[in-house]
């Protein structure tokens, strides 16, 4: 074990002092450890990660077979209308989030209140919560009506705000705290009292008529509340008793949820349709939140939530045809389902994606119904609420709506194809291939997360779940090598993030994509093959050259699995992953693609199978069977999949003939019902052969395939259908387009002010020698696109802000929603028609940048989930992960000014040599990004190393030449200079790894090929 110090703040940590790490031996307890670890990777069962974490995992028997049932006919349900045609799209959406509905009740229980103390963020975000709907507030509440206003000065108004902020400020100077304020308390005040001279400002600036205007008397009292309420969090913070904001938090909601309801049937806004099913569910929710009673160890009041959704989606399936051909009536039944409904979904997104989705649909639901009272721009019409939540709830414009479309169809299936493809080993073998490739080299079990993450990326597309899945193996390995524990975590999480745009699966979002940009899923995925090889490559870059500096090796061959021999044995694993691109680049549809893969992966296994009766492994070795033995092994694996199979075609045939005059969507549910209910009995006869050798397919496997997949759908279910919301209100309020023409106006206004400053200097008298001309700031911005520049980061600025609390999904809805339109309209410029690559351009933008919302601190999904695991800081870890990922955020600025990145409208050449450059120019960047090459490099190089990259990425040649030009020139003095002074130089590691996890020094010479690479 080392003692080597290293300077603090230097990325990584682990023992160099001229010693690589772990490729020797002479550690043989850390060996061993290292050991243990990867063979746990390598019989580590995949398929436990198919549910979501929080879900509850002992359920009694009756609960267990109600959830698989389920579960199963959901996506039996799926299969089939995939096998014979999907259904009406409101039919195909309702079932689907009827049964998502259900399963999110009875598998995530209520959230316990955290009880641990809130940050300065925390409380940042409460106060200006608070602000922000008082503000709204008082607009509201105080209307048209004269009676709320004070005709004053503006003059007046100023010199009394100035008074209470100045008088408030010296207080605060004079005085000290007379008890410590947390750091909540301290960061809510100052931000209460930023707020209220925010608001002061712009009550004295707004219009007036001769100096006179009217001050909202709530405001007044907005102002002299949140300034009283400042001074009492920064100087008098006892003065809020200890229980006062539990209760605040726990019942603080329901009460006011109880007193707006009440209003609105007091006042007329709402009907019995409306307050009635909303005071259930909110007194439902609160009795399955504080109430203990159960039935069978389940909470009652969730079987009736998750009754009530069943019931809500059904409704819609069921009464499909009196829906299409009473649209746009507003129908009393209609509004008291979909009340049901919309609640539902939000109670089930704040169980199952936490309570920022749930704010901000909310929010909007508010907004729209507020819209005659909204400042400025964001000035509407406004809607009933009546026609609000028809709008949502029965038209296909809201929940039912294209993000739930998507969800119904592509996404499910794919979510089979990954769940197969779990249970017949691909991801095990995954982990194997990457073990094999890239365990040996220099920082091996960091590059072993990242190919490891990739590879699963084309399965889950879900960064959390890659984190928590493949960091439980690879975090603890990476600190043995000698890493810190937020380097590791970091190491997963920004790999685990790339998963979502690692084809062919790229997550819900890239599904959804098709529908706003109208391109093939083939199309899509083409444009993302460069980017996530850029994303992936530049990763590599900097852990390889982060291990050279820290001097941490690879692990010895003898550990790794044999890459020859692994594909020769598990080879024929990547069939089905051929399958699906093979089918995808022939033209079919994502749907088709996907029943195609799962197919084949099914067949693939069970042929597999077959031809390998004749022989089993004993103790490492092949032996071949009796006879005897063979054939009951075939027995066994045949024999069930024949009676389902056979009872599955008499199910079918029996309600096609005997409910003949049903329609095509009743069937399908009587079938999907009917078929769950045959293979649970199925089961049942032969429980005694469910078990199956391992990556195996039988009937028990095949059948909690489909349950898995289920399983993985529930969270982007829901998603989907709190995504609609929003969407739904964007739309109907032309918030969307407004928002658009902002970004915009400020974009222009900006790049206005630029070329009228370079204007002036250009023409002034120290360079009028230039001979420029009063165009010249003009054609210069125009030239710079500084207005596409300008749009770009703003997006980028929302996307990370979103993601604070969003899933990339619901991200995506919003930002292409809002922010795409903007950039498209920039990109379009003066012609007349927008082509496929520009919407590529825009969408893959903000979605990229969705993505890299999890790993992008305070609020970093990934890097907490894998900070969790390796018991580092989450802040750090995500600080880590973004310097370790640091090129993907330039990435989708370069291939937004260089679209050949994006494959589209290229010949082979142009497109080889686009691939080629920017691969190798996001490798430089993210090498200049390091520093290091065989020593540190000076600030000029790693910015000429940089600059290089950015040059390759264009699509010029001249700047490509130039780029190589020089890269070669920084490279080559460097490894000149290394030559010279007989080697590299390593930088002293820090920190090391944690107390119990030893690192493994190198034994010099002997550490192998892993010491030299």
């Amino acid at each position: 074990m080392t003692t080597d110090p290293k300077a603090t703040g230097d990325p990584g940590g682990g023992p160099a002092g001229g010693r690589e790490t772990i490729a020797g031996a002479s550690s043989p307890e850390a060996l061993e450890s290292i050991q243990k670890d990867i063979e746990a990777m390598e019989t580590h069962d995949y398929t436990e990660d198919a549910g979501a974490e929080g879900t509850r995992s002992q359920l009694r028997t009756i609960w267990r077979w109600s959830v698989f049932f389920v579960a199963l006919a959901l996506a039996v349900f799926h299969l089939w209308t995939a096998f014979t045609q999907t259904l009406p799209p409101l039919q195909q959406r309702s079932f689907h989030l009827a049964l998502g509905l259900g399963l999110v009740f009875l598998l995530y229980p209520t959230k316990e209140r955290r009880t641990e103390v809130h940050g300065p963020f925390y409380g940042i975000s409460m106060a200006f919560s608070g602000l922000l709907v008082g503000y709204l507030g008082v607009g509201i509440l105080s209307g048209t009506n004269t009676s709320m206003y004070l005709y004053l000065p503006q003059a007046v108004f100023g010199g009394l705000a100035l008074v209470l902020l100045g008088g408030a400020g010296w207080y605060l100077w004079r005085t000290r705290a007379s008890d410590a304020a947390s750091r909540a308390q301290s960061a809510g005040g100052w931000t209460l009292l930023a707020g209220v001279a925010l608001i002061s400002l712009d009550l004295v600036t707004s219009d007036a008529a001769g100096g006179f205007f009217f001050l909202p008397i709530l405001g007044l009292v907005l102002v002299v509340a949140a300034l009283a309420l400042a001074v009492a969090l920064l100087r008098r913070p006892s003065v809020f008793p200890v229980w006062l904001w539990p209760v605040v938090t726990r019942w603080g909601l329901t009460a006011a949820g109880v007193v707006v309801l009440a209003y609105m049937s007091v006042s007329g806004i709402a009907g019995w349709n409306v307050v009635g099913p909303a005071l259930a569910i909110l007194v439902i929710v609160q009795l399955s939140r504080y109430s203990g009673v159960t039935v069978m160890g389940m909470p009652v009041f969730d079987v009736v939530l998750a009754a009530l959704g069943l019931f809500a989606g059904l409704y819609m399936f069921v009464n499909y045809n009196e829906i299409v051909t009473t649209v746009g009536i507003l129908n009393p039944t209609y509004v008291m389902v979909g009340t049901i409904g919309i609640l539902l979904i939000l109670v089930a997104a704040g169980r199952v994606l936490g309570p920022a989705l749930v704010v901000l649909a909310s929010a909007l639901i508010a907004f729209a119904y507020f819209g005659q009272a909204m400042p400025g721009f964001l000035r509407h019409r406004g809607s009933s609420v009546d026609q609000l939540v028809t709008n949502l709830w029965v038209s296909t414009e809201g929940i039912f709506g294209t993000p739930l479309g998507i969800s119904a169809t592509f996404i499910f299936l794919f979510m089979i194809f990954a769940a197969m493809l779990q249970r017949t080993g691909m991801e095990r073998f995954f982990t194997d291939l990457a073990l094999g490739a890239t365990g040996h080299s220099t920082g091996g079990t960091a590059k072993v997360g990242i190919v490891t993450s990739a590879f699963s990326g084309t399965i889950t597309g879900s960064s959390v779940a890659n984190t928590v899945s493949n960091g439980a193996f690879t975090i603890p390995m990476m600190k043995k090598s000698g890493y810190k524990p937020e380097y590791a975590g970091a190491v997963e999480a920004a790999s685990s993030t790339g998963g979502q745009i690692m084809p062919p699966i790229m997550g819900a979002g890239a599904f959804i994509m098709i529908e706003f940009t109208g391109a093939s899923y083939q199309q899509i995925l083409t444009a993302a093959a460069i980017p996530a090889v850029m994303f992936f490559v530049s990763q590599y870059v900097v852990v390889h050259y982060d291990a050279k500096r820290m001097g941490i090796g690879g692990l010895p061959r003898e550990l790794l699995p044999n890459l020859r021999v692994l594909m020769l044995t598990r080879g024929y694993l990547l069939a089905p992953v051929i399958a699906i691109f093979a089918l995808l680049s022939m033209g079919y549809s994502p749907m088709f693609s996907a029943m195609g893969a799962v197919v084949a992966t099914v067949a693939m296994n069970l042929l597999i199978q077959f031809v390998t009766l004749p022989w089993t492994r004993v103790d490492g070795r092949i032996r071949r069977r009796a006879a005897r033995e063979a054939a009951v092994t075939a027995l066994r694996l045949s024999l069930p999949i024949i009676v389902a199979a056979a009872a599955a075609a008499v199910v079918v045939l029996g309600v096609q003939n005997v409910f003949a005059e049903m329609g095509r969507g009743m069937q399908a549910l009587l079938i999907s019902l009917l078929l769950a209910v045959v293979a649970m009995v199925a089961m049942g006869l032969f429980t005694s052969w469910k078990d199956s050798e391992e990556d195996q397919l039988n009937l028990h496997g095949f059948l909690d395939g489909l349950v898995g997949a289920s399983r993985l759908a529930i969270p982007i279910i829901v998603a989907c259908a709190s995504a609609g919301i929003i969407a739904g209100v964007i739309v109907t309020t032309d918030l969307g387009l407004k928002l658009s023409r902002g970004l915009l106006g400020i974009a222009e206004s900006i790049s206005a002010s630029l070329a009228s400053l370079l204007t002036s200097l250009a023409t002034s008298p120290v360079l009028a020698w230039t001979g420029a001309g009063s165009d010249f700031g003009i054609e210069a911005v125009s030239t710079m696109r500084v207005d596409l520049f300008l749009i770009l980061v703003m997006s980028m600025i929302a996307c990370l802000i979103l993601g604070i609390g969003l899933p990339t999904t619901a991200n995506y809805v919003i930002t292409a929603t809002l922010a795409a339109p903007a950039i498209v309209t920039v990109l379009q410029g003066e012609f007349e028609t927008r082509t496929l690559a520009m919407l590529l351009m825009a969408h893959l933008f903000v979605y990229y940048f969705g993505v890299l919302a999890d790993i992008t601190p305070p609020v970093c999904l990934a890097a907490y989930a894998a900070a969790g695991i390796s018991g580092g800081d989450p802040i750090r870890t995500g600080f880590y992960a973004v310097r370790i990922a640091i090129a993907a955020f330039v990435m989708p600025y370069m291939f937004v000014f260089s679209p050949e990145l994006l494959l589209q409208d290229v010949d082979l050449v142009s497109g080889t040599v686009a691939a080629v450059t920017g691969v190798v120019g996001a490798a430089m960047v993210a090498l200049g990004l390091v520093g290091y090459l065989d020593r540190p490099m000076a600030w000029y190089q790693r910015g000429a190393i940089i600059v290089g990259g950015l040059l390759l990425v264009s699509a010029s040649w001249t700047t490509n030449v130039v780029g190589l030009v020089l890269i070669v020139a920084v490279i080559g003095y460097e490894k000149l200079r290394t030559h010279r002074r007989g080697g590299p130089e390593r930088i002293p590691a820090a920190g090391g790894p944690e107390k119990g996890d030893e690192a493994v020094p190198a034994a010099g010479s002997d550490a192998g090929e892993g010491a030299k690479d």
